[in-house]
């Protein structure tokens, strides 16, 4: 990150590897339920995504996250 870094996510500021697995899981569940790929995709982008991208993952999925504040 540099000095003028627009990002307003501290690493700090959330458990990310729990925000992780929940995305991972919540993405199983779609690809088990609806059968298709699509959540499996989901379940695989999540596993290696940035914390930015976590972050919007979750908000899109609706996750409430002030439960992964730390």
């Amino acid at each position: 990150m540099g000095l003028f870094s627009c990002s307003s996510n501290n690493d700090d500021d959330y458990d990310f590897e729990r925000l992780r697995r929940d995305l991972v899981d919540e993405y199983g569940a779609q690809s088990t339920v609806f059968s298709g790929g699509l959540g499996f995709l989901d379940m695989c982008v999540a596993e290696d995504a940035s914390n930015d991208e976590l972050l919007k993952m979750a908000k899109k999925e609706g996750f409430n996250l002030s439960l992964y504040r730390r």
